[in-house]
């Protein structure tokens, strides 16, 4: 039940890989060092979460649904305090935020463990995470357009467009910041993507008057593509470009709280 709370295919696997690349390519040498020879391997795993479905609380470990808290304005900062303002059935609203400050640890961890590979596999984890706090439909309960007649927007959004129109060349890497509070961020990129909610829903409704209900339910025309791109395509390279960015934030704090570790010092005999 947990897992039908929401489909497990954020940004598709193209946009995850897109994620990782604007990541790393934003690094600072010394961190930038540790992934030399791995940028595959990060990209090859980036979307192995959304295929952990024998763990029957991933579901809501990639979205945050902000209504039942009051908005965005009123958004807990811990779990415990999930816990007291909804009671039991918190998790199930999901928990996005605080699985990204674990899995940012983990990296951390890992900086320090001086294991090439950990760091690589460390880092496609927490890279899906922040990519999908980059998806305005994980932050509402209306994730798939369900409460507006709109079922499927999730997919057509996050995976349509994507899939169909953006191109490498299309991004651009944003270089990475060091940040002392960076782990605190995580609900300003959430409060951020819930705003593009209405305007993605009403895009939406607007190209879909292009495509006629047949018998056996839509099948979105190319002109229903053709809008929407042109209404949402500049919010989907911003997000992507954002995710990018904040997960290069993300490797960057990471190795400044681990001590800057040279890969250099961990290969010596």
């Amino acid at each position: 039940m947990l897992l039908a709370a929401l489909p497990l295919s954020a940004w598709g696997d193209k946009g995850h890989r897109l994620v990782c690349t604007l990541a790393l390519e934003g690094l600072p040498p010394g961190p930038r060092a540790w992934y030399a020879g791995r940028e595959a391997e990060v990209e090859e795993h980036a979307s192995d979460p959304d295929h952990w479905r024998q763990d029957r609380k991933e579901g809501p470990r990639h979205y945050f649904d902000m209504e039942p808290y009051g908005g965005p304005g009123h958004l807990p900062r811990t779990l415990g305090e999930a816990r007291a303002r909804i009671g039991g059935d918190y998790y199930r609203k999901g928990v996005v935020p605080w699985i990204i400050q674990d899995r940012w640890r983990d990296l951390v961890e890992a900086f320090r463990s001086g294991d090439g590979a950990r760091v690589a596999l460390a880092t496609s984890i927490l890279s899906h995470y922040v990519a999908d706090a980059h998806v305005p439909l994980h932050t509402t309960e209306n994730h798939d357009g369900q409460l507006t007649d709109q079922r499927g927007i999730h997919s057509r959004w996050e995976t349509g467009l994507v899939e169909r129109f953006i191109r490498p060349g299309d991004l651009e890497a944003m270089p990475a910041e060091a940040d002392p509070a960076f782990p605190d961020h995580t609900w300003d990129w959430l409060r951020a993507s819930h705003a593009l909610v209405p305007r993605l829903l009403e895009d939406d409704r607007k190209a879909d008057r292009t495509t006629p209900r047949g018998k056996g339910g839509k099948r979105r025309t190319q002109a229903y593509w053709a809008i929407f791109w042109a209404k949402q395509g500049p919010v989907v390279k911003q997000q992507l470009q954002l995710a990018g960015r904040h997960l290069g934030d993300a490797i960057l704090n990471a190795w400044i709280e681990a001590g800057k570790p040279s890969q250099v010092e961990f290969m010596k005999p």
